[in-house]
């Protein structure tokens, strides 16, 4: 099982007296963060579940709902995103989760839109994206999980020579997460990035996208699983995905996450 996060740790409101939440956190791009329009939410997916609860932002606690990944009130503003508030893989996978047992679960979103692999870093600073992301998982306490990862679009955009760096950084970046959280079999379940954006001038925009896409299928780590995100609808812009496309993918990291915990990964 996933080794304990300090020795004092709190219980998120909304948890089972005694029983600490599984804690995941949600880190990557914009598309971990969320575009997928809010207006196309269900309704049942405006219901709070109160077993699964969000460590915002903001530093505060709140029953989780899209959108889980909201700039109102950022404490670090390395990971502040300057687009609108959406919806992305993160709730749809906690609510899939939560049938499958019945633990309470707490998110805590990371996310960037538009950084880089290098962008993650290793760097103790919360002026940093990846210092700001550990600093923010301590706080929230509970019992570390898992990573949901979806990220390498940016670094698509960049010439092969720099494309080519994305297995070594992204290992360094895993390896650093599991040791600052004293979690040396932490599940790492990292999305593929989807089919290549084909609109007007989308070729030369993104020269290596095929290169990310063979080089995220080749990664092979221990105890870190890939989801692919081929096929998923996009929004017009060709890049993000839709809301429905966003609960397709929450419920494939949910079926991995599962198949982690028999690999004994956690």
């Amino acid at each position: 099982m996933g080794r304990v996060l300090l020795a004092s740790l709190m219980t998120a409101p909304g948890a089972a007296v005694g029983q600490k939440p599984d804690v995941y956190i949600l880190a990557g791009q914009s598309n971990m963060s969320g575009r997928g329009l809010l207006a196309d939410l269900r309704p049942d997916e405006k219901v709070v579940d109160p077993g699964i609860m969000l460590y915002g932002n903001d530093g505060r606690w709140r029953p989780a709902l899209d959108p889980l990944d909201d700039a109102t009130g950022q404490v670090d503003e390395v990971s502040s995103d300057n687009a609108l508030p959406a919806v992305g893989p993160g709730l749809t996978f906690a609510r899939t989760l939560r049938r499958q047992q019945r633990r309470p679960i707490t998110l805590v979103p990371c996310a960037k839109g538009g950084s880089s692999i290098s962008r993650w870093k290793p760097d103790e600073s919360r002026s940093s994206l990846f210092g700001s992301c550990i600093a923010r998982v301590k706080e929230a306490g509970g019992r570390l999980a898992g990573i949901l990862w979806y990220q390498g679009e940016s670094d698509a955009e960049t010439p092969s020579a720099e494309a080519e760096q994305w297995p070594r950084r992204f290992s360094e970046m895993v390896a650093a997460f599991r040791d600052r959280l004293s979690a040396p079999r932490l599940p790492i379940l990292f999305v593929r990035i989807g089919d290549r954006p084909d609109n007007k001038g989308d070729f030369a925009k993104f020269p290596s996208w095929t290169l990310i896409q063979s080089l995220q299928s080749n990664v092979h780590l221990r105890c870190v699983f890939m989801v692919d995100a081929g096929g998923l609808p996009r929004k017009e812009d060709r890049l993000h995905l839709t809301t429905g496309a966003q609960r397709i993918l929450g419920e494939r990291l949910e079926v991995v996450t599962i198949a982690a915990r028999q690999q004994n990964c956690q």
